[in-house]
């Protein structure tokens, strides 16, 4: 990480340390990744309840992945880290779905928000980021504010500690 975004961070993101990291990144992208996906597994629990790919009911946001509709994998650090390409989904689902896996993701995807939201999350497939540490930076805000959102209109959850 650069000086400068390491002297952003201490400047103006004072939760940044208490972000726990988790999965294959490091850095500010492992910090990025962490908020992202307790931030999705936290919405869906609370605003449905259930799990996108399975409808099975959730007990608690923990309880499942962060799961991308679209798949990460040649498809860029844009859709990668949008949340509105990551929603809670089974961790069998995640690990080991298939094609009807996929195919029930994406219609309770329409359900949820419409007929045109696979066609516009399809769209944000095109839009490049350069996957630096300011993507990261600005993702981390980005989401720590929905986050403060989601706790505002919603109070009697459980979420992360560091938000």
């Amino acid at each position: 990480m650069t000086k400068q975004a390491k002297q952003y961070i201490k400047d103006n993101i004072p939760y940044y340390g208490k972000i726990p990291t988790k999965g294959r990144y490091t850095g500010v992208k492992a910090k990025s990744w962490s908020i992202l996906s307790d931030y999705t597994r936290c919405r869906d629990f609370i605003l449905y309840g259930t799990f996108v790919d399975s409808g099975e009911k959730v007990r608690h946001w923990r309880d499942g992945d962060a799961g991308h509709y679209i798949s990460m994998a040649g498809h860029g650090v844009y859709s990668g880290f949008s949340d509105k390409n990551i929603h809670l989904q089974s961790k069998s689902g995640n690990g080991w779905g298939g094609q009807d896996v996929g195919y029930a993701f994406g219609k309770e995807l329409e359900h949820r928000y419409g007929k045109k939201f696979l066609l516009e999350l399809k769209k944000d497939v095109q839009v490049y980021a350069k996957d630096d540490d300011w993507f990261h930076i600005e993702k981390i805000k980005e989401i720590y504010s929905k986050f403060q959102q989601l706790k505002k209109k919603y109070p009697n959850y459980e979420y992360p500690k560091y938000v």
